[in-house]
């Protein structure tokens, strides 16, 4: 996800953001690979006849380089989208562990900083998975939600790629003024899939076409786990991420712009949650779970950029229905703030997880973006 999504973003946004998400990803992938390597075989061709003709003997070195700067944050403004993010990925996910527990079946998202004298390994996501039994009962909400399919079709289709045209919609965001914005977002998109795939395969939970034949999802169902769900948590991660880099951008009013946002940005990112839900791909408690998840991650990233703390948060599945043992349908309302004793948790203490150079780098290029 990480490799495809640096050379999605950074050459089929570029070209393709003003012309739709889908076209720009699809598009610039196929049509620059297909189109690019023909033309580089005629330039090949070109370049080899022009040199033979005026290059002459060879006289060594003549030309004066200056040597960049060893192992400085500053040197990423060299390389070429795909790289930059490459190495803005990997610095984020040093240190990222995971452990699990068999008993009711729980993992944690563990970070240790590995620049510290002083290591240890720090909670910073705990997921509890719900049961069978709350799966089956669920079933019924993702029946019921199918009604919805022909009037959120184009939504779905389109939404089998990353969403950025239904967020730029919201705060502005273009091609051609934002790039390491959209470097940004590849960056946290990168870190939900590096996450999301670990939990899924951790929890192996299956999807709701299992349950029933009369499912019947209306796109093709993932070949992974079904909870957490990649797009809620990738959903929400965006929105987080989008909100703090707009609060922090100079010259930011009062209240600020992503706090001004705030409320657009989460609907959105529930609406993209929950219209997997109408395909017939997650329950409604997948998404419960990637809301979580993705503000976490978000809230990592950007703790990571400015050298902040975060909160351990957590999701308990069982948790998760009504008083009566009900099924609970996603929503925005619910709480995620509770110390203990609900699904959504989030602990009272803060966690130092130090600051990291190069992704400290790109979101300072990124605020620029908004001044």
């Amino acid at each position: 996800m990480s490799g495809g999504l640096s050379g999605g973003l950074s050459g089929g946004l570029s070209g393709g953001l003003s012309g739709g998400l889908s076209g720009g990803l699809s598009g610039g992938l196929s049509g620059g690979l297909s189109g690019g390597l023909g033309t580089a075989v005629v330039s090949a061709d070109a370049l080899l006849l022009s040199r033979a003709a005026i290059v002459g003997p060879f006289v060594g070195a003549t030309l004066h380089v200056s040597e960049p700067a060893f192992d400085k944050p500053d040197n990423l403004r060299l390389w070429a989208d795909g790289p930059r993010v490459e190495a803005c990925f990997t610095e984020l996910v040093e240190g990222l562990l995971f452990k699990t527990r068999n008993g009711p079946k729980e993992a944690v998202l563990e970070f240790a900083n590995l620049q510290s004298n002083n290591i240890q390994r720090k909670p910073l996501v705990h997921m509890r998975a719900p049961t069978k039994a709350q799966f089956k009962k669920q079933l019924d909400l993702v029946a019921a939600y199918a009604d919805l399919r022909a009037d959120r079709a184009a939504e779905i289709v389109d939404q089998r790629t990353p969403p950025i045209a239904f967020f730029s919609s919201v705060i502005g965001l273009t091609a051609h003024r934002h790039k390491k914005t959209l470097q940004l977002i590849d960056l946290v998109f990168s870190l939900c899939v590096f996450v999301e795939m670990r939990f899924k395969h951790i929890f192996a939970s299956v999807r709701p076409v299992a349950f029933s034949p009369q499912i019947q999802p209306m796109i093709e169902t993932p070949g992974h786990g079904s909870w957490p769900s990649g797009h809620a948590t990738e959903a929400f991660a965006m929105a987080v991420l989008l909100e703090a880099l707009l609060n922090a951008a100079p010259g930011a009013g009062t209240p600020p712009n992503g706090t001004e946002s705030r409320e657009q940005l989460q609907r959105l990112a529930a609406r993209i949650a929950v219209n997997r839900t109408v395909a017939g791909l997650h329950f409604p408690v997948d998404s419960a779970a990637g809301r979580l998840l993705g503000t976490a991650l978000a809230e990592f990233l950007v703790a990571r950029a400015t050298g902040t703390k975060v909160h351990e948060r957590g999701f308990d599945g069982r948790l998760f229905e009504g008083p009566n043992g009900e099924p609970l349908d996603f929503s925005l309302h619910q709480s995620m703030d509770h110390t203990s004793g609900h699904a959504y948790t989030r602990s009272a203490s803060t966690t130092g997880v130090g600051n990291a150079p190069l992704v400290a780098w790109l979101w300072g290029e990124a605020l620029k973006e908004w001044a």
